[in-house]
Parts: C-alpha cells; structure tokens; sequence
C-alpha cells in the first residue's frame, strides 16, 4: 500500500514546482503560446494545492504562488494572489464534499477553475485598467483555454507528484510526542 507524504514534503515540492514553472512559463514554455492561449501550470497547481495540503500551510503555498505569478506578469500586483486564493479556497470547499482522487474530476476541476480564474482577472482588470476593453472573442478564449489547462494538468500534476514523492524519501519521519 502507497501512503500518502507528510504535508511539509507536498507544501514544499508544490512551491518549489510552482517557482520552477512560473520562471519556465516565461521562457521555455512560451514557444508554445497561440496568440493569448499558453500553457498555465500555476492554476493547476493551486488547484493541486485546494486538494491535498491542509488549509493554512497550504494558504501560504498558494499566496507564495500567488505572488510569484504577480511578480513575473507585470500586471497587477495582488491580482494573482486574490484569484489564486479564491481557487484555493473553492477547491478546500470541494474537497470536503467530492471525492478529488480521479483523474477525470481533477481535470475537470482544472478547467472549470481556470474559466474562473480568467473571468475574475478580466473583470478585475476592466475595473482597474479604465482603457482595457475585453476581447469580443473571450467565451471562446475562455473555452479554449480551460480546455489546454485540462488537458494538460494531469502533466503537471505527474510532475508535481514525482517531487513530492522525491521529497518524501528524504523527508525525516514524522515522530509522534507522548505525554
């Protein structure tokens, strides 16, 4: 039977995951951009993070996600930290009543909270930029791009996983205090 890691090694490998793909979602993953569709790894990250971390210490991996993402668009600031937020806490919510260990859910969940994600930023942003006037084209954007997150989280939920479980291995045991 494969037990789960300790929540010190999944805080700390969804962090440093999510550094790791924020930095390559400017550089190495841009040549994969169609017009404003791009590979967003963050959201699913937050949304692994929603299912798996207990609610403050993974709060604080999703507003250190948050901020990073805020720190590399330029846009902003506090914009992703919110949003992200917002997510997390969907995905605390719904992890207390759905059963978040399928694929398929986790995909879905993905895609649905990335529609989320971008109608909340776009909104925001029409309050904020007072020039900012959203694309006639965004359903379809919306569309488009919850489905390339969907399909494209189970990588990086793999890839999340595999350094979580890295970690694990040299992760010290947990000790149980006795009075």
């Amino acid at each position: 039977m494969r037990r789960e890691p300790s929540r010190w090694p999944r805080a700390l490998g969804t962090a440093v995951m999510g550094l790791l793909l924020a930095v390559l979602g400017t550089t190495a993953f841009s040549w994969w951009a169609l017009g404003p569709l791009r590979l967003e790894p963050l959201i699913v990250l937050v949304v692994s993070a929603g299912y798996r971390l207990p609610l403050v210490l993974g709060f604080i991996v999703v507003m250190f996600l948050g901020y990073v993402a805020d720190l590399i668009s330029g846009g902003v600031m506090g914009l992703n930290v919110v949003i992200f937020t917002v997510v997390y806490v969907i995905c605390q919510l719904a992890r207390r009543k759905l059963d978040i260990t399928s694929w398929p859910f986790q995909m879905l969940s993905v895609g649905v909270l990335t529609i989320l994600d971008h109608l909340l930023t776009a909104g925001a942003v029409t309050l904020t930029v007072p020039s900012y006037v959203p694309p006639v084209n965004l359903p379809l954007l919306l569309l488009a791009q919850g489905l390339i997150n969907a399909f494209t989280a189970p990588l990086f939920f793999g890839l999340n996983e595999a350094l979580v479980g890295m970690l694990a291995r040299f992760w010290p045991a947990e000790r149980k205090v006795t009075p």
